[in-house]
């Protein structure tokens, strides 16, 4: 296991803990690969009646690593992408309650691993970043997510503003199910975990296997739509640009 995912179990919930600090926990190709190991593992060991995925540091997740998705070029953009795909169908094919503890801000990838968690406890000064629109991308599977989760009026405002929404927003639309203070929010998911592990386990899988089907029926042409809109917008050149300009920013200030 990488030093970039710590995994722990406290009783029947496994924790998994995000831990690339020094870039917001983004997620590389080895720590994307890590999660989705670790998930289908607890998904098959009887022991594991709950999954907790939580960030260290001051971040939850901040998304793809950029360092690394510049890089890509269209010889290696559609393996890239299948690691992607990989690592989504992890939460999509596990059947057993996630829970996401968002400690920090979470963006991209960080936002996509909470929208497919079953229940988020957030801290109080953690927010959301819905901000592909201003990075040059359109946010398809992202969208996605939040609309099937929230209103479509609210989704519109906040994937076309490309806005951050904080705790309180988020649960008061009902993405976010509990806002605790930074101190409690692994604590309070762990402990949601162990209420969920007391249940029989067999209507349990069933309901999240039901729940997750409503997903994977549309999720392949999902997935195909991102790439299609998504290469559409690459060849614009516009996301390579924010990009570009983000990485000579934060060397500047170093």
């Amino acid at each position: 296991m990488p030093d970039s995912l710590q995994v722990s179990n406290r009783g029947p919930v496994r924790v998994l803990t995000l831990n690339r600090p020094n870039v917001l926990n983004a997620l590389d190709e080895e720590l994307r690969g890590a999660i989705a190991s670790e998930i289908r593992s607890a998904h098959e060991d009887k022991s594991v009646r709950a999954i907790v995925i939580t960030g260290t540091g001051r971040a939850f997740c901040s998304g793809q690593d950029l360092n690394e998705a510049k890089q890509q070029n269209a010889e290696t953009a559609e393996r890239w992408q299948r690691t992607w795909t990989d690592f989504t169908h992890s939460f999509l094919e596990c059947h057993k309650p996630i829970i996401a503890a968002v400690n920090g801000v979470s963006a991209g990838g960080g936002f996509l691993m909470a929208a497919l968690a079953d229940i988020k406890v957030m801290a109080r000064p953690a927010r959301f970043v819905m901000a592909e629109i201003n990075i040059g991308l359109p946010s398809i599977i992202g969208s996605f997510l939040l609309f099937k989760q929230i209103f479509l009026s609210r989704t519109v405002d906040i994937v076309l503003n490309g806005r951050d929404v904080p705790s309180h927003e988020a649960k008061a639309i009902g993405f976010v199910h509990e806002v605790v203070e930074p101190e409690d929010v692994l604590k309070r998911a762990i402990e949601l975990g162990q209420e969920l592990s007391t249940k029989y386990p067999t209507p349990m899988r069933l309901t999240i296997k039901r729940m997750r089907s409503v997903l994977l029926k549309d999720w392949d042409e999902l997935e195909r739509a991102a790439q299609r809109y998504q290469g559409e917008a690459v060849r614009s050149g516009e996301p390579q640009k924010v990009q570009a300009k983000f990485l000579a920013d934060r060397a500047a200030r170093r």
